[in-house]
Formats: C-alpha cells, structure tokens, sequence
C-alpha cells in the first residue's frame, strides 16, 4: 500500500474508534467516519467493506495496544490494574470501547473473537500467578480478571468525572484501585 493510502487508512481507523467509542457498532455512523477522517465513503468501503469489519479491526488494534501497554503479570495483578486504570484515565475512549464490547458480545463466543484471544494470556496470567501462590486459587480465573477490570474501569471513570466537578484527587482513587484489587487477589494466610 502506498503511504498516501496508508496515512488515509490510519485516519480511517483513528476516525472510527471515536465514534465507535461515542456510538457503539449499531449507533456509529459510516458517514461521520469518512468526514472525520477525510475521505469519502467509498475510499473508506475500499478499505473496510463493512461498519462491522471496521470496528473488528479498531477493536483488534486497541485491543493489541491496551495489552501492551498493560501487561498483566500473575505477580503483580494490582500493578496490572494501576497501569490499566491509568491507561483508561490518559484514554478515555479506551474505556467507552471496552463497554461497547462488553455490550456486543455475541452468544457463542469463538476462539477467533477478539474478546476470546485478548482474554485468554491475562487468564493465563492468573493461572499462573495462582500456581506460584501469588493470586487466590479459589478464583476462577475468568471471574477474578472480570473483576479486576471492572475496577480498573469503573475507577478510571470515577477518576475522569471527579476531576470535571471536583473532590478526591485521581491519585487517590488510583489507589484505592490498586488497593481493591490486591484485596481481591491476594491468596488467604
């Protein structure tokens, strides 16, 4: 691909996870995508043929780049969720495009799922975090990691609305995140 349609891919995709982040899949409008990014619908079809395709490939890429930047460790699961309730925080559309996720998920989830492989190292992760006697084994793993990204988020968000009117400082409700989840996780003496 040439690097004028690779800049115009790149802003295709930039265009779409705001509105899918705003709007969620049935709401996002294709429209509003090519005149954020510049492009006409047909350029934007060239690329995505479909709304559905489009948001596979935002969720794919910001599913990818969250993971990096977060890591989750089976020896530090409250450091996972300071990094992510700070990624949240510095991005908020990260965690507007988690919720719509979350809200799509189809009934029969499948390997090939974004959901499905984006999941599957951080519950790796807890497994093993478990077997070395750093996480609660009585934790399924799956329900531990819902939990500890439901804290990430909802502080995050928490955080985000606080500063707007005011009150506890983000500092402050990061910690008390991370200090949920090692609360959460920490094997029993």
């Amino acid at each position: 691909m040439r690097a004028a349609g690779q800049a115009t891919r790149e802003r295709i995709l930039a265009a779409a996870k705001e509105e899918f982040a705003r709007h969620g899949v049935a709401g996002a409008r294709i429209n509003r995508i090519a005149a954020g990014a510049r492009a006409s619908k047909d350029r934007l079809y060239a690329y995505f043929p479909s709304k559905e395709e489009l948001f596979a490939e935002v969720a794919s890429r910001w599913v990818a780049e969250t993971s990096e930047r977060t890591a989750l460790r089976g020896d530090d699961v409250p450091g996972y969720v300071g990094r992510l309730f700070d990624h949240y925080l510095h991005d908020p559309q990260s965690a507007r495009l988690q919720a719509w996720l979350d809200l799509d998920q189809p009934v029969d989830l499948t390997r090939d799922d974004i959901r499905f492989s984006g999941l599957r190292p951080k519950i790796d992760e807890i497994r093993s975090g478990q077997a070395t006697g750093h996480i609660d084994p009585s934790w399924h793993a799956t329900d531990l990691l819902v939990v500890l990204l439901g804290i990430a988020r909802s502080m995050a968000l928490s955080a985000l609305a606080v500063g707007k009117v005011g009150g506890r400082d983000p500092d402050t409700i990061r910690r008390a995140a991370v200090t949920a989840a090692q609360r959460v996780a920490e094997p029993p003496r």
